[in-house]
């Protein structure tokens, strides 16, 4: 037998580092993305689910707390996605998601 183990994420944008792989970006659709991932991990009936990831920045999959903004060498960068959230928006998506997915695998 084999192990299904969906993966979800928030989005991906790698633009900054890899300015040539724009044709794997995924916006983050103000959460929505990351919300449709988890329902059709949900969906699944998979036995676990994977985050990818906690705080890969260089690849704009990041759901830790940040700030919208933040200053670096180069000046000031905006992280779109948490712009007009709480610091912690995707954590919350993220209990909320994890509940939903408790109380679906208690249904089954």
């Amino acid at each position: 037998n084999l192990l299904f183990i969906p993966s979800v994420g928030p989005g991906y944008d790698d633009l900054r580092i890899r300015p040539w792989n724009s044709m794997n970006r995924r916006d983050r659709e103000n959460g929505k993305y990351y919300l449709r991932y988890w329902d059709a991990a949900i969906e699944s009936k998979a036995s676990f689910v994977s985050i990818t990831s906690f705080n890969e920045w260089h690849e704009g999959s990041q759901i830790e707390p940040a700030a919208s903004s933040m200053k670096n060498t180069q000046g000031t960068f905006r992280y779109p996605a948490y712009a007009q959230h709480d610091p912690d928006y995707y954590l919350k998506l993220t209990k909320n998601a994890i509940t939903r997915y408790h109380h679906n695998k208690k249904k089954s």
